[in-house]
């Protein structure tokens, strides 16, 4: 049998947390707390933590193509799955930053218009 530097504890261990995470992520997505487009994400990533699980070897494979040691791969791996984290929640916060801006913008049109209206009433009032 192959080295792959996973033992059956860590195997185990592996699985536990990829079922437990998957089932959270869809948990919270049913109950609408997590939203179906970040939610993917994570969910890609326990699907690769199951399928890591099962296959371990997986990890010696890549580390083969790519000619570094399997802790490296791990590693790397990881790394990815930051940045892709970071640049999802860089994107929701730009897209966040342009709806405030526009809401306000929109409230100054609406308190003007509002200003406009009251300054009007008044003068006719008078």
């Amino acid at each position: 049998m192959e080295q792959t530097g996973f033992t059956t504890p860590h195997r185990v261990a592996l699985l536990a947390l990829s079922v437990l995470l998957l089932a959270v992520i869809l948990e919270l997505v049913r109950r609408g707390r997590f939203k179906e487009r970040y939610a993917l994400l994570w969910l890609a990533s326990a699907l690769f933590g199951l399928m890591v699980g099962v296959f371990p070897g997986i990890i010696v494979w890549i580390a083969r193509i790519l000619h570094v040691q399997f802790l490296t791969v791990v590693f790397g791996l990881a790394f990815v799955f930051f940045l892709g984290l970071i640049l999802s929640f860089c994107v929701v916060i730009s897209q966040l930053s342009e709806q405030n801006r526009e809401l306000a913008q929109e409230l100054a049109l609406l308190a003007n218009r509002v200003k406009t209206i009251e300054d009007a009433d008044t003068d006719a009032g008078a």
